[in-house]
């Protein structure tokens, strides 16, 4: 695992783990053993919040990833606000680009807004997917808190996805597709034959404590770059062009 943003990995292991692990499989064991002990409680704070918000979010991270990672809850802006964070080599045309740090909380907020017209959600699921995902809050842990929160999203809007019947690899290719050309369809293409209806939280936590390959998006060749190198200034100025007929990203907050 080369991701190593505090520069410490040597001392501190990945991420700073409170076990100081490096070995990548023995990482990636007892992070998801960590997740599967807080799924339960972790859908139940999102299942008490009137309308989830970022703040609920970063709980939610805390509470699946907190046994592991001290930082957790803490976002990439609280973090390593001076980097930037990709999945391929920054200078790599096929690679993806994360959300800027500073903006990350605007992002997440827009995919929540996207989420709130429940008419369009259910026609357009992979935007707040892709969105959320686009985002990228933390240093580890994404797919899982985002699929956790994606699926209440979902059920208040009174459907779901059978995650069971997905492909690992189909679906981040979809993802980050998505993440590169936002409101094409290509997210939403993917997930449309999987959408079901659904009357109960019930069966949640057993069902995605089977789900693998959901760290895809923070273990699988994740690079990092300085916000202050003029290469990825200029990639964050010409990345994701809106195309007309997509929602206004709303303003960022004063």
């Amino acid at each position: 695992m080369s991701f190593d943003p505090f520069g410490d990995f040597e001392t501190a292991g990945y991420l700073r783990n409170h076990q100081r692990l490096k070995d990548p499989v023995e990482v990636k064991e007892s992070e998801h053993f960590v997740f599967e002990l807080s799924i339960e409680e972790a859908l139940s704070h999102l299942a008490r919040k009137r309308r989830p918000d970022y703040k609920a979010i970063l709980r939610v991270h805390k509470i699946l990833f907190g046994g592991f990672y001290p930082w957790a809850g803490k976002d990439r802006n609280q973090l390593v606000p001076h980097l930037a964070v990709f999945k391929g080599a920054f200078d790599d045309p096929r690679s993806t680009a994360f959300e800027r740090p500073d903006f990350i909380k605007r992002s997440v907020d827009y995919a929540l807004e996207l989420a709130a017209d429940k008419n369009r959600f259910r026609e357009k699921p992979g935007e707040v997917m892709g969105q959320l995902a686009f985002a990228h809050p933390f240093l580890d842990g994404n797919g899982r808190t985002l699929l956790l929160v994606f699926m209440e999203l979902c059920y208040r809007a009174r459907f779901a996805i059978n995650w069971s019947r997905t492909n690992k690899d189909d679906y981040l290719k979809a993802l980050s597709d998505e993440i590169r050309e936002p409101f094409q369809g290509h997210l939403d293409n993917y997930l449309k034959p999987f959408v079901t209806t659904i009357t109960s939280r019930d069966e949640w936590p057993q069902m995605i404590g089977g789900i693998r390959g959901l760290d895809g998006l923070d273990k699988e060749d994740i690079t990092y770059e300085s916000l202050d190198n003029p290469q990825v200034q200029q990639i964050y100025k010409t990345y994701r062009a809106q195309p007309q007929d997509a929602p206004a990203t709303p303003e960022a907050d004063d």
